[in-house]
């Protein structure tokens, strides 16, 4: 499973998780200023991100790909509504569920455990296929 996290150090209280589905489609769980919610999200476009505009934001993300930690990088975004400029990538928001509080307390849980552990993600094996097995539940709803 291929999992990209926003860095979301503890005592932040928002959180963006995305599994990619195929190389074009995603299924993230968004719990930011944008929204409280499930959204899929298809790649539209890929262009190079503009020197001109000031991104809405930026931060950083992990990638966590078969229980292991690959690698750190850096997101700039431009919010454009139901699209997303997101680095060199546009995506779109194709349809955006309400997200459960359950479902948003574990998911809260495990992005910070993974964000202020990156670097040590090798001992928290147990953690990873729990939270992998609640992804695989949640995406599933979806597909």
């Amino acid at each position: 499973m291929n999992i990209e996290i926003d860095y979301n150090p503890t005592p932040k209280k928002t959180f963006f998780i995305s599994i990619g589905i195929n190389y074009s489609e995603a299924i993230s769980f968004d719990y930011t200023s944008k929204g409280h919610r499930v959204i899929k999200q298809i790649l539209i476009e890929k262009k190079p991100f503009p020197k001109d505009k000031k991104p809405t934001a930026e931060w950083d993300a992990i990638i966590i790909k078969n229980r292991k930690f690959v690698r750190k990088y850096h997101v700039k975004w431009i919010d454009m509504d139901k699209k997303d400029w997101t680095n060199d990538e546009i995506w779109e928001c194709v349809w955006s569920k309400p997200i459960s509080l359950r479902l948003k307390n574990k998911l809260l849980y495990y992005s910070q455990l993974f964000s202020d552990n990156y670097k040590s993600l090798d001992k928290f094996f147990n953690e990873l296929k729990d939270f992998e097995d609640i992804m695989s539940k949640e995406i599933a709803k979806y597909i």
